[in-house]
Parts: C-alpha cells; sequence; structure tokens
C-alpha cells in the first residue's frame, strides 16, 4: 500500500489541477473569485454604509421636520401641516382658492430657470439641470 500512495496523491493531483484548468478555462472560476471580491470591496461596503447612512439621515431630518411636537409621533394634524404651507405658499393673494396660475406658478418658474437657450423648450441638458437643483434640494 506504501508503494502505491504516490502513485494515488499524483492521480489526486492531478484530478484537482484539472478541475481547477477547466473551470479556469470555463471563466467560472474568475467569476466566483471576482464576486466575493466585489461583495467584501472595503470601497464597496464604504460606499454602502455611506449611502445608507445618507438614506437614514435624510429620512430622520424629515421625520423630524413633520414631528411638530417632538413627541416621536407625526400626528395627521402634523402631516397636513406641511401641506397646508404648501398650499399657503402658492396661494399669492391669500384668498384660500388656488386658481390655475398659482398652482402652475411653480413648475412654471422652474421651466423658465431650467430652459438655458430661452428657446421654449428642454433639451436633456437642461432636464439634467432640473434634476441636479432638485438633488441639491435634498442634501440641504
Amino acid at each position: 500500500m506504501k508503494d502505491k500512495l504516490p502513485f494515488i496523491l499524483s492521480g489526486v493531483a492531478i484530478l484537482i489541477a484539472s478541475g481547477v484548468f477547466l473551470l479556469c478555462r470555463s471563466g467560472r472560476a474568475s467569476d466566483i473569485i471576482s464576486k466575493s471580491i466585489k461583495s467584501t470591496s472595503p470601497v464597496r461596503i464604504y460606499a454602502e454604509n455611506a449611502k445608507n447612512t445618507y438614506i437614514n439621515n435624510k429620512f430622520s431630518r424629515h421625520f423630524e421636520h413633520l414631528d411638530l411636537d417632538h413627541d416621536q409621533k407625526i400626528s395627521r394634524d402634523e402631516y397636513l401641516a406641511g401641506r397646508k404651507r404648501a398650499f399657503e405658499r402658492l396661494d399669492k393673494n391669500h384668498d384660500n382658492m388656488l386658481s390655475f396660475d398659482e398652482y402652475a406658478a411653480s413648475a412654471v418658474r422652474h421651466f423658465d430657470q431650467a430652459d438655458q437657450d430661452h428657446d421654449g423648450f428642454l433639451n436633456k441638458e437642461d432636464l439634467a439641470s432640473i434634476d441636479r437643483s432638485r438633488n441639491h434640494e435634498d442634501i440641504k
């Protein structure tokens, strides 16, 4: 048996080497390695944590903004208070009614600001400027 051991071990080594070779040729080994590196990459983990922290902070700020009496609960009145403030901002003549012009004024203002070349149309770059300004407002 001792004299057969080297042949058995070399046979096992050849089988393992063949399996690794075939795995590498099929591309599966690189996929497996690549996926494990990507999922545990420190940069990826940091970016994922930063994103989650930003989202959690954004929701926390929004919650605190709505929770007017700071009791860690948002009542219906507190929730609607934000809507009331928005209505009051839109109601320029303070008659407790919104005309279409009052309602659309904000959208018209955004359109006019985005229309960089003032041709009355929005191209892709103009539309992107609206998205950038919204993202900038979200960060504040």
